[in-house]
């Protein structure tokens, strides 16, 4: 582990070993803490670092660790979704199982944000791992695996043709109370509606959640609120649209002010400190 210090808080990179693989990640750590931490999870761009500096000043602002993990494209060519092929998800466990006994005072519960990519396995981590989780807040996914269980996986939580989807849909469907009981964050650029070459399309796909990832992101979020609503819970959902946007986490951060949102307010009394 090494550290680099910056105004009121240091970087910590880690190195961390699973059974699944090994994950980096980089680990903003303010000099005070006054939130609970937050995963932040990259998309295809696998732009860790610039996420880093992006969620930076508001981890300094709001007193959060932030946690920034890098699935290098050698080792982990698939890490949007669990299967047999790739467990990003045992990876991330790993790592913050490491950062929850190296820093105890952080507790062993987390946010996580995620966006496009990051924001299909931020969901997906959620839905097997409720228990770890609080807010879970997405931004522009691609897709997602909607809690209904009329729609076949991995869209949805029904049987499907995939060989692997019975112990998935086992899992997800043990877990689901948990997670449509967690806050839920869901953020999408108004500008994002471009059918791109990296957007999955399909007939039962487009039927089931829309063309466009925006189209997508409020399908995820009606689908939410009404399992929930069929479970007895009442759903934590939001839906943002940030003006403006397109597909772009920077453009969404700089311009949309998508940090913010997401790491939300300073703790009241909580002030900065800088060296």
């Amino acid at each position: 582990m090494t550290a680099e210090t910056f105004q009121s808080s240091s970087i910590d990179r880690l190195r961390v070993a699973s059974s699944a693989g090994t994950v980096q990640a980089r680990v903003i750590r303010p000099l005070l803490v006054g939130r609970r931490p937050l995963l932040v999870l990259h998309g295809i761009s696998r732009n860790a670092r610039e996420l880093t500096r992006l969620f930076r000043e508001e981890a300094e602002r709001t007193g959060r660790p932030v946690i920034v993990p890098h699935f290098k494209q050698k080792d982990w060519p698939h890490f949007q979704r669990p299967s047999a092929a790739a467990r990003p998800d045992q990876a991330i466990l790993e790592l913050l199982n490491v950062i929850a006994a190296t820093h105890p005072e952080y507790g062993r519960n987390f946010d996580v944000f995620g966006h496009s990519g990051g924001a299909q396995l931020a969901h997906r981590l959620a839905m097997l791992y409720p228990q770890r989780f609080g807010t879970v807040s997405l931004a522009a996914a691609g897709w997602y695996c909607l809690p209904d269980e009329s729609m076949p996986y991995p869209y949805g939580l029904a049987p499907g043709e995939m060989k692997d989807a019975v112990d998935w849909i086992r899992r997800k469907r043990a877990g689901l109370d948990a997670y449509l009981r967690l806050s839920l964050r869901i953020y999408v650029g108004d500008e994002d509606i471009e059918r791109d070459e990296a957007l999955r399309t399909g007939a039962a796909l487009d039927a089931g959640q829309g063309r466009t990832r925006r189209d997508r992101a409020h399908a995820y979020a009606r689908a939410v609120r009404a399992a929930a609503e069929r479970r007895g819970i009442a759903p934590d959902v939001t839906m943002t649209e940030l003006p403006g946007c397109h597909h772009d986490v920077e453009q969404s951060i700089t311009e949309g002010g998508l940090a913010r949102l997401v790491t939300g307010p300073a703790p009241v009394g909580f002030g900065r400190t800088l060296s």
